[in-house]
């Protein structure tokens, strides 16, 4: 909508394409995305990958073997946490949100792992976010009907070096991601936060 929104939608799309391109070892004009029936982008010979940003901070996300989806947000942006909260979340995360000793960043690490899910799904906004939910009471995070009964899918919480970001990683597969935390720097080289890998 706005220039800097585009500004940083190419920037974050060039760097996707870069790492790609290394961590597969092909060409950069070798990577040809095709479109999933609600538009979400693969490689036809891998691997998963998913890509979110907000604001100045993006994430990427790779798998070779499992769809996954990731979410990102800054936590300072302006929006209206408990109405959005009543509207898109399940009862129960609505009400935690509500008596949350801190009321906004619960929203942010819900609406993450919310959004993370459907765009595993490949889904969008299709998928109606208050048909599941992403905590139960005594189970902690996880992705779980509204019966209760936990989904086919891992939920992980993502560590950040930036206390306003938020993250969350839905993947199939065992164990914990490996990550990786980096900064762009001017001119378009990134350095790692040597102390962010897990």
């Amino acid at each position: 909508m706005f220039d800097h929104h585009r500004r940083r939608q190419i920037v974050a799309c060039a760097m996707l394409r870069q790492l790609l391109a290394r961590h597969t070892g092909r060409a950069l004009e070798q990577l040809k995305w095709q479109l999933g029936p609600q538009g979400k982008p693969s490689l036809p010979c891998g691997p998963h990958f998913n890509l979110s940003h907000s604001e100045g901070y993006a994430v990427l996300a790779l798998d070779e073997h499992s769809e996954l989806g990731v979410d990102l947000e800054d936590t300072r942006r302006r929006v209206e946490f408990l109405a959005l909260a009543r509207r898109f979340f399940s009862a129960p995360e609505a009400g935690l949100v509500e008596v949350s000793a801190d009321p906004r960043r619960l929203f942010f690490q819900i609406w993450t792992a919310k959004e993370a899910y459907i765009k595993a799904l490949g889904s969008g906004l299709s998928h109606p976010l208050d048909q599941f939910t992403t905590c139960c009471p005594g189970r902690g995070w996880g992705l779980y009907d509204l019966s209760g009964q936990q989904l086919d899918w891992e939920l992980h919480r993502l560590p950040s070096p930036y206390a306003e970001v938020e993250a969350a990683l839905v993947r199939r597969g065992a164990g914990p991601p490996r990550l990786e935390s980096v900064e762009v720097l001017p001119g378009g080289q990134w350095r790692s936060f040597p102390n962010c890998r897990t």
